[in-house]
């Protein structure tokens, strides 16, 4: 199973939009994860860091990042089918009572190619669950409950 464990300053989500869990988001972001948690987090950054230091991911405007918290299965939400292991089901964080993405917190992120919004368009492509990194095949179950239709 791929993971964030490499020499290096961690791996480096650059260009999506960044939704924090808590209604804000960061379009453009630049997302450092080392040691299976988040570690920074800056708007337009790009042009910030040395690309040389990290394992990048260079991603498009196309691409959304959302705070994500395991559920049990036959509880709303959307269901992951893994390759190499049972599928988990995930609801989006939409609460700021939840954890969302912050720095110091667990890396529990969707990366996904569209918007939640557009759940036509909406394919989660891996999740990065702390140092783990989860290519996704397929997924079901694209209803969303309350508000986790962001």
């Amino acid at each position: 199973m791929p993971s964030y464990t490499a020499e290096s300053e961690g791996r480096l989500l650059l260009g999506a939009t960044v939704h924090l869990g808590n209604g804000e988001v960061i379009e453009n972001a630049a997302l450092i994860i080392k040691d299976g948690y988040v570690t920074r987090l800056e708007r337009n950054a790009s042009e910030k860091f040395d690309l040389s230091k990290f394992q990048v991911e260079l991603l498009s405007s196309e691409y959304h990042i959302y705070p994500f918290k395991k559920t049990k299965l036959g509880n709303s939400g959307i269901v992951l089918p893994r390759a190499d292991a049972k599928p988990f089901n995930i609801t989006i964080s939409d609460s700021e009572a939840e954890k969302g993405v912050a720095i110091g917190a667990e890396a529990a992120l969707l990366i996904c190619k569209g918007s939640i919004t557009d759940i036509s368009k909406f394919k989660v492509e891996y999740v990065v669950d702390g140092r783990d990194k989860i290519k996704i095949l397929e997924q079901s179950d694209y209803k969303a409950k309350g508000n986790n239709n962001r």
